[in-house]
């Protein structure tokens, strides 16, 4: 029944006589006597306070002052410990943060592989607001939209309570009901652990829950076993691979065992150290009757038995070792007979030391054409490398002269000479040249720096190259030929010697005392 009273101050019967206060209450103190969000959260005993994380004091900011969260509003040096017991509730909570994981099932239909899907969540509940976030991790090809799966928000509890979840609603090897989704929660983290610890109701221990047939069947990665005895074959056959052991290559990298066998005709046969191969040759000789064919066997590891197994399922004692050739004894190869008769004496020594055994030298050497004496050698013209030109004289398809490798790496060092055109011819006699000599191949370069209103061009005057000494029977340069002080004859110009570097005589100082 409505009251027809004016709703005035002692007009209205029913009101408080001894109310002294009659002030309209406001529209914000309305809502929060309505509205529970505004309650004040509960504050909770943490394990440990976060660490303050100072950020790069750089920019345009007070670099006395830190900022990103509420604790780095306050100067460096502050003493937060009193005013600790002013601050709210928001202001201690914060960057605490409970971390579960769990999962739920999700019927999948119309699908031959699976009948449901197990999706792992990892729900993350924040104490500042009592607000929970929920993600679910990224899987390869699980058609299913993953990432992000509930913004962070409060959420009210399934029993009609109106009221939202709590820290005490998360529970392990328990449900928790989340907007319909019943989540099994199966492990947290350490932090958590210590926080209910703290609240003096501890979570049970982890457990590792099911997997589902997408996980078994499409996760689950093939990871191929590697045959590497086949694939050894298979490089071997196509003729590469590596030796079994480095240390056996490295150590008899060009040892060869020399052995004089015989089988209707006399052959050699060669032992390689350094992968265990053999290879046969036929001695070839002029005149002999025979088509020269270079090798009875070519290189390869030579089997005890002329059947093997299958490819790739051969061993090592498979094979034929040093031990295994014995003098007077017949070596089976492929079921042809080969009669041991010598070895030469590189063979004969590794014999007496490693096996104590003295193998007798003898057999047929191969045979060595001798050289031509009726080879007229022409005097070289100047153009190019004297060395490489003699390869037309003694081979119709010539091939590059080799070099001493050894040589040219130990010595890359130069000496440097400072010389004058011994003459006296007045245009030349002051020309001043720098002769260069490279100990690594002990060839020369004559260069003639630049002088300024000379009219005559600066540059390279005589080619890099080896050149001979006249005055040395025509052999080549070598050091001791360039003394300071004596006169050098080069390509036919005559060069007086008058200093050199430091480097120069400290290299003359060690070498040649």
């Amino acid at each position: 029944m409505a009251s027809a009273f004016p709703k005035l101050p002692g007009f209205v019967p029913t009101q408080e006589i001894d109310k002294p206060n009659f002030r309209k209450v406001s529209s914000t103190k309305q809502e929060q006597n309505r509205d529970v969000n505004h309650l004040p959260n509960k504050e909770y005993a943490v394990p440990r306070k976060q660490p303050i994380q100072i950020p790069p004091q750089t920019g345009m900011f007070n670099p006395d002052y830190m900022s990103t969260t509420h604790a780095m509003h306050l100067p460096k040096n502050a003493n937060n410990d009193s005013e600790e017991l002013y601050q709210p509730s928001w202001v201690k909570m914060d960057r605490h943060v409970l971390r579960f994981s769990g999962y739920f099932k999700e019927a999948v239909v119309e699908s031959a592989l699976e009948n449901y899907r197990i999706r792992k969540i990892t729900i993350c509940y924040y104490l500042e607001d009592h607000s929970l976030s929920i993600t679910e991790p990224k899987q390869e090809n699980s058609g299913v939209p993953q990432g992000a799966f509930l913004k962070r928000q409060k959420v009210l509890r399934a029993n009609d309570s109106k009221t939202f979840i709590l820290p005490q609603d998360f529970r392990i090897n328990q449900d928790i009901i989340i907007y319909g989704k019943t989540i099994r929660l199966y492990d947290c983290d350490q932090y958590t652990r210590e926080f209910y610890e703290l609240q003096g109701i501890p979570q049970e221990s982890s457990f590792v829950p099911q997997s589902d047939s997408f996980e078994t069947k499409t996760m689950t990665k093939f990871i191929p076993q590697k045959d590497t005895v086949m694939k050894d074959y298979l490089e071997h056959k196509l003729g590469g691979g590596k030796v079994t052991s480095q240390k056996q290559f490295l150590e008899n990298d060009r040892k060869v065992l020399k052995f004089y066998v015989f089988s209707d005709i006399e052959y050699i046969l060669h032992y390689y150290l350094a992968d265990d191969t053999i290879e046969i040759k036929e001695i070839n000789s002029a005149n002999s009757g025979r088509v020269p064919f270079p090798m009875m066997l070519r290189r390869q590891k030579l089997p005890r038995k002329f059947s093997l197994n299958q490819p790739g399922q051969t061993y090592a004692e498979d094979f034929i070792r040093p031990q295994d050739i014995q003098f007077g004894q017949p070596l089976i190869i492929y079921n042809r007979k080969f009669l041991i008769n010598g070895c030469d004496q590189f063979t004969r020594q590794y014999y007496f030391e490693k096996f104590n055994v003295d193998f007798p030298l003898g057999g047929q050497e191969e045979y060595v054409q001798q050289e031509r004496s009726n080879i007229i050698i022409p005097p070289h013209n100047g153009i190019g490398d004297e060395q490489d030109s003699l390869g037309y004289i003694y081979r119709l398809q010539p091939i590059p002269p080799k070099k001493d490798f050894f040589k040219w790496v130990d010595n890359q060092v130069n000496l440097r000479f400072l010389a004058m055109f011994n003459t006296t011819k007045p245009e030349d006699k002051d020309r001043v040249f720098v002769i260069t000599f490279f100990l690594n191949d002990d060839s020369l370069l004559v260069y003639e720096p630049t002088v300024r209103n000379s009219g005559i061009p600066d540059g390279k005057f005589l080619e890099k190259r080896k050149y001979k000494n006249i005055n040395n029977n025509n052999e080549f340069f070598k050091p001791n030929d360039l003394i300071v002080g004596n006169e050098v004859i080069i390509n036919g110009w005559k060069f007086q010697l008058l200093d050199c570097d430091e480097f120069t005589k400290k290299w003359y100082a060690q070498n040649f005392k």
